[in-house]
């Protein structure tokens, strides 16, 4: 039987699954990349350390959290502007859709090859873009923090997250 922890999820599920999803599914690499970040910012409010529980003093939702302190702050803006979390991570989550305003790619659409990760993400004029490959990298280095962490012995980082049976 096997026992993962959670900087084990991150690497193997979070980073490494991931990317095959970006490769091969892109569309639905911007489903696992938003509930990702809501794990990245479970992992990090130490004000929790049960799973499946909220913070007691109504702290910021862990996507919220984990945007603002382990992205670039290009991303700290678009929670209020284009409310990131409802209309991407909820809208992805509940019905395999963003919601208005957000628009979603991938870089074999560019043709004019217009998109660029120093401008990424964009405001079309129309709404949000953003493109996988460059969210995911921006992703993968949020991760990479979270792994790079040191957490108190007793933390729920340090516990059993996941039994594999044989």
């Amino acid at each position: 039987m096997a026992t993962l922890y959670p900087k084990d999820i991150i690497n193997n599920v979070l980073i490494t699954e991931t990317q095959d999803i970006v490769n091969r599914h892109s569309y639905l690499a911007f489903l696992f990349i938003g509930l990702g970040i809501e794990f990245l910012g479970k992992c990090i409010d130490k004000n929790v350390q049960k799973w499946d529980s909220k913070s007691k003093d109504h702290e910021e939702p862990p996507f919220d959290k984990a945007i603002k302190e382990l992205f670039p702050p290009k991303y700290h803006v678009l929670l209020d502007k284009y409310k990131l979390r409802d209309k991407l991570r909820n809208g992805m989550a509940h019905f395999l859709a963003p919601k208005d305003n957000i628009g979603l790619t991938q870089l074999s659409h560019d043709k004019a090859g217009k998109m660029n990760n120093e401008d990424h993400p964009f405001d079309n004029g129309v709404r949000l873009v953003l493109v996988v490959e460059y969210f995911y990298n921006d992703f993968v280095e949020a991760c990479k923090k979270v792994l790079a962490m040191e957490f108190f012995d007793d933390d729920k980082m340090n516990e059993p997250f996941l039994t594999v049976p044989d």
